[in-house]
């Protein structure tokens, strides 16, 4: 990994932004896959004020810059820091530093011109092996076989992490096309070369420009474009995710509020990947060829659109994203078809298996998963806190914080405090503690039950039972789903109860004679999992 020499944005330049001050791109960029080779002019348009002096950002390395015109009241210039000031951070690709100097004595919106050009080619390689996806990656590469570059290849000026908007004028060879993010309003050959435009006007937290030979497929849903770019000719798997788009679109559309962009794409790409864009997904050739992604890694792809693409991450308070979309797209997807438990059982066993001591951290220090262990807890953890609030307050009133969430936070950066206001402001509860318990503090409860008995005759039985939380450290709060199977009756008698200690007894009366107590059948709390979940009595 490589040490970026700097990155400082000043607080006063970007304080109180509002919607119409994003920073603004306007790229004219030309591509040579065959040399790696980029050239781009990029007009920047910022927010600044009278205490405006001096502006930082970083850019790739490899990137010879130079500033068009200086005529404006301001200059340009690299700058080195060490390795030990606090600014820098860690990036995946080299980067410089430039610090743009002003005479600005006003509020109102800086221009800079900039023109950058140079080669872009980073290998990709394949993630950990403990990753079970087993996909690769890079930060950024431009050859023969495709064109990827994102926010991590740093081919734009980077000023922080403010969020941008963009227009993009892409020239490529005759042969390719370019996917990118927001909407395509030109896509022509231009003599040697097509010329592709995308704009974007609502704000992004980074700019994508993913180009190949692709074959494009599209069909009109209203106000969306379904898209399909293929790296091999292929209408029948177009068409299958084309109608699959349209399928999955109507029900978030329903259950979440409108689809914030005016396209979505799926781009084959030319290595295997499983990554969720705005507006648009990126899937390996292999991947995209798999009957059930159609029904399991798309739709959460698609979901993005909404958790992580919509509303935008706060990653300083914990990727809240990943487990959101988990739980509305691959656990919801399988509870339709009556396989809800068998999928939570399976995140808990995950992470009962990889997550311990010495690797476990709270979901608020989750920014990526790295290896089994981070995926079993910023994945599963956070999906199962999400079953644990919908089992809280109703399926109705959860689907409403959730739009509450999104109206509110909607092309804005967001935290789990976030969640918990928007559920505050529709249920009138605070949630202030389970939210802490969950996404502040590490570990899990563990079950176990002792103690069962049951005394009494026909009519009266009196069931008492102790349950205890077995794992180190102090005890969890939470609700505990406890099922009693009872003589004679088919449907067993359901309760939750109320948990606080490590340990606690309570006692229960029933007509008929308790057989079997169960603790958490159903696999709806957050825990490890423990072999004696039962009690015969």
């Amino acid at each position: 990994m490589f040490k970026p020499v700097i990155l400082s944005i000043f607080i006063f330049l970007f304080a109180g932004l509002t919607p119409a001050q994003y920073i603004n791109h306007d790229l004219e960029v030309v591509l040579s896959p065959d040399s790696n080779y980029i050239k781009v002019t990029d007009v920047i348009t910022l927010p600044v004020d009278s205490s405006t002096q001096e502006i930082r950002f970083q850019l790739h390395a490899n990137l010879d810059l130079t500033m068009a015109d200086s005529s404006a009241g301001y200059t340009l210039q690299q700058v080195t820091l060490s390795d030990s000031d606090s600014t820098a951070i860690e990036t995946a690709v080299p980067v410089n530093t430039y610090l743009v100097r002003t005479n600005n004595s006003s509020s109102g919106r800086l221009s800079l011109r900039l023109e950058y050009q140079g080669t872009i080619f980073h290998p990709v390689e394949q993630q950990s092996k403990e990753y079970a996806r087993g996909f690769s990656e890079t930060p950024g590469i431009i050859d023969e076989r495709g064109v990827y570059l994102s926010g991590s290849s740093y081919w734009l000026p980077k000023f922080g992490d403010s969020l941008v908007t963009f227009n993009m004028n892409v020239y490529t060879p005759p042969d390719w096309d370019v996917v990118s993010q927001g909407k395509r309003t030109q896509r022509e050959g231009v003599g040697v070369q097509n010329l592709f435009r995308w704009e974007s006007p609502q704000p992004m937290d980074e700019v994508y420009c993913i180009a190949a030979k692709f074959t494009y497929y599209e069909k009109s849903l209203g106000d969306v474009m379904a898209m399909a770019y293929l790296r091999t000719p292929d209408p029948a798997l177009a068409s299958k995710y084309l109608e699959t788009t349209a399928q999955y679109l109507e029900m978030y559309n329903k259950l979440l509020g409108p689809y914030p962009y005016t396209k979505f794409a799926l781009v084959e790409n030319f290595w295997e990947t499983g990554y969720g864009m705005p507006s648009f997904t990126l899937l390996g050739e292999k991947v995209i060829r798999f009957p059930f992604i159609l029904h399991s890694s798309y739709p959460h792809e698609l979901l993005h659109n909404w958790w992580g693409n919509g509303v935008f991450v706060d990653y300083d308070s914990g990727n809240w994203c990943e487990g959101l979309t988990a739980y509305l797209a691959d656990h919801l997807i399988k509870e339709q078809r009556g396989q809800g438990m068998e999928y939570r059982r399976s995140a808990l066993q995950a992470y009962t298996d990889y997550v311990n001591e010495s690797n476990d951290f709270p979901l608020s220090e989750f920014r990526s998963r790295t290896d089994a262990a981070s995926s079993a807890i910023g994945y599963n953890k956070a999906m199962m806190l999400f079953n644990m609030l919908r089992q809280s307050i109703g399926d109705d009133i959860f689907v409403k914080s959730l739009q509450a969430f999104y109206r509110q936070n909607q092309f804005k950066r967001a935290g789990w405090d976030d969640i918990r206001q928007a559920v505050a402001s529709v249920t009138g509860r605070d949630f202030k503690f389970g939210f802490d318990q969950w996404v502040q503090r590490k570990g899990a409860p563990q079950f176990e039950i002792s103690d069962a008995n049951v005394t009494g005759s026909a009519g009266n039985y009196d069931l008492s039972y102790t349950l205890n939380q077995v794992q180190e450290g102090d005890s969890f709060q939470v609700a505990v789903p406890v099922v009693v199977h009872l003589s004679g009756i088919e449907e067993p008698f359901i309760q939750r109860v109320a948990m606080t200690t490590k340990s606690q007894t309570y006692q229960m009366n029933f007509e008929q004679e308790p057989l079997l107590i169960e603790v958490d059948p159903e696999f709806d709390v957050f825990r490890r999992l423990h072999l004696h979940r039962a009690s015969g009595l």
